[in-house]
């Protein structure tokens, strides 16, 4: 079996996302979200989310804090033990 070359892939930009679950908005409260609007969820720091790209499972990360902005630390991939 042919080994295959990714090389021309790996600048291709794709979207990765944590899923964090929130609360139900109105239609009424998602148009009055304005830069710096708080939604709040019933997740903690500490907590584990999941690392998706493209509706795809990657793996898990850990809500965290890092220099006053919330971050996602990935604790493993997919596949990993």
């Amino acid at each position: 079996m042919e080994a295959t070359d990714f090389t021309r892939f790996m600048e291709v930009p794709l979207e990765v996302e944590a899923v964090v679950e929130g609360p139900r908005l109105r239609v009424r409260e998602l148009l009055a979200l304005r830069v710096g609007s708080v939604i709040e969820t019933s997740r903690l720091a500490g907590e584990n989310v999941d690392v998706v790209a493209g509706k795809t499972l990657l793996g898990v990360g850990e809500l965290t804090a890092s220099r006053g902005k919330a971050i996602v630390r990935v604790l493993r991939f997919r596949g990993e033990e």
